[in-house]
């Protein structure tokens, strides 16, 4: 008899299965990194949030880690399915301006990367294996009154905060347009849906979050051209204890809010409520590289091992969705025209280029923009055509057009085909008082969709510095070959004048 036990009791035995059962493990802690596109104020990391997005992604790709949507975070937290994101992160950027889809002219610190073409970089840098789930949520401030007041306020004034861009944004696969309430409460807005005090979000009333929440997420499914459940973050990430322990948990499901996301610097953990979802914020978290690195480590954040099997479905997966969402290429994807509010560092060299002086200090200005593919060379976009216009009595008066022959020279040849497609309008005024201005060209701002607008611009411009062929094939009209010299400019577009 074995030696503790009396007589008559039975040894325990102990399972078999005991031996092979794994230790206990934690639950997976999944951090979602939050950046702003209109945070630029220089061209380094520390700076710029678009320089420091993109580096960011080099850094999370490199430690192993998984890219994955918020939409799939939420979908996990509320299964109880936390542990199968194991070594994944999220990325979401927050307010919805145009920086977030296209590339602006930044008057101060020239033209910047829209952040979903930097994702579409990394993309063509390292394939779609690399990151098979890629994607970036932007919660946009939904209000188009809100938006156009404080573009007035908060950016250029120049109508940089639309939403045009959205059902495109969505039709990439790579972003999804969430609810960043309808108005933000912004400080510098008259009048808000909320009576909380301006510049934060500490909502008391049921019909005060049914605006700032609800309607403005039925307002945003439309918009976006996308039904289904909306996300939605909580502006200034000032979450009030209401709207997170009472409204939402009674009125989201109802109203398709999957979920809600502050700005608790924390990663996602089993634990966490789907009405306050953690995140991380540049600036506020971290301000370098190295600085990412330790939010990771201390967010307790590992690469889980993936085996080959994993790698290749994982691989198909990514590449199947890239083909899904892949469309004809535009010529407006790539050439956009922009109202800036001061064009001497976007356009100052180009000008005295052209004209030997400064670009004078007119109440308005043009710069067309080129936006290079996404590929193995470079993807910096930059200022291709310049104009400004001044008010003169009933009209406004255009001169100083110029243009970068070279940069023209070296843009694709598919673009100048579609370009040249439809038929140019050269109508040199427009009459004051049409919605938001004019452009160059007979181009006004909600008169014509932007394609339009840069399309003229465009046509104009190449009127002035045509694109010569790479490889001479046949003789021009005065039988000689054509020159690589752009051409002398026309009478009107000599001087900076009008």
């Amino acid at each position: 008899m074995p030696p503790g036990l009396s007589n008559g009791e039975i040894p325990k035995m102990r399972d078999a299965r005991d031996s092979f059962r794994p230790p206990m493990t934690r639950s997976a802690r999944v951090p979602i990194l939050t950046w702003h596109a209109m945070g630029v104020s220089g061209n380094d990391y520390a700076t710029n949030d678009h320089v420091a997005f993109a580096r960011d992604l080099e850094a999370i790709h490199a430690a192993g880690l998984r890219i994955v949507s918020l939409r799939r975070i939420a979908d996990a937290l509320i299964a109880g399915r936390l542990d199968k994101l194991e070594g994944c992160v999220g990325l979401s950027i927050d307010d919805g301006a145009d920086l977030d889809f296209h590339d602006v002219p930044q008057p101060a610190w020239g033209p910047q990367r829209g952040m979903l073409r930097v994702l579409a970089d990394f993309r063509a840098r390292h394939g779609a294996d690399a990151q098979p789930d890629l994607h970036l949520t932007s919660f946009a401030v939904v209000s188009p009154q809100a938006r156009a007041h404080l573009d007035r306020t908060c950016m250029a004034g120049c109508g940089w905060w639309n939403d045009d861009w959205w059902p495109a944004a969505e039709a990439t696969g790579l972003m999804s347009i969430e609810n960043h309430s309808w108005d933000h409460n912004h400080e510098s807005l008259e009048t808000s849906a909320t009576t909380a005090a301006p510049g934060t979000f500490a909502i008391t009333s049921e019909t005060e979050a049914e605006v700032e929440i609800g309607a403005a997420a039925r307002w945003l499914r439309q918009r976006r051209q996308r039904g289904g459940a909306v996300l939605f973050a909580y502006p200034y990430d000032d979450v009030s204890e209401f709207l997170s322990t009472s409204w939402l948990p009674r009125h989201g499901p109802a109203g398709e809010i999957l979920a809600a996301y502050a700005g608790d610097s924390a990663p996602v953990v089993r634990e966490s409520s789907r009405w306050r979802i953690p995140r991380y914020g540049f600036g506020r978290d971290w301000k370098s590289e190295s600085g990412l690195l330790d939010v990771l480590r201390d967010a307790g954040v590992a690469a889980r091992p993936r085996g080959r099997i994993f790698r290749m479905l994982a691989a198909a997966k990514g590449r199947l969705r890239a083909a899904g969402v892949r469309r004809a290429r535009t010529w407006s994807d790539h050439l956009r025209t922009w109202e800036v509010s001061d064009a001497r560092v976007l356009a100052g060299d180009l000008f005295r280029r052209s004209f030997g002086q400064d670009v004078p200090d007119y109440p308005r200005h043009f710069v067309l923009v080129y936006s290079p593919e996404s590929g193995p060379g470079s993807t910096t976009p930059e200022v291709v055509a310049y104009c400004h216009q001044r008010a003169f009595e009933e009209v406004y008066l255009e001169g100083g057009m110029c243009a970068d022959a070279g940069a023209y020279r070296r843009m694709p040849r598919w673009l100048f085909e579609q370009a040249r497609a439809r038929p140019a309008h050269r109508i040199r005024r427009h009459r004051q008082g049409t919605p938001d201005g004019v452009l160059a060209a007979r181009t006004a701002r909600g008169g014509e969709a932007a394609p339009d607008r840069a399309r003229r611009f465009h046509r104009r411009l190449l009127a002035i510095f045509p694109r010569e062929p790479r490889a001479a094939t046949r003789p021009s009209r005065r039988g000689s070959w054509p020159s690589t010299r752009a051409p002398r400019p026309r009478r009107q577009d000599r001087g900076p004048g009008p």
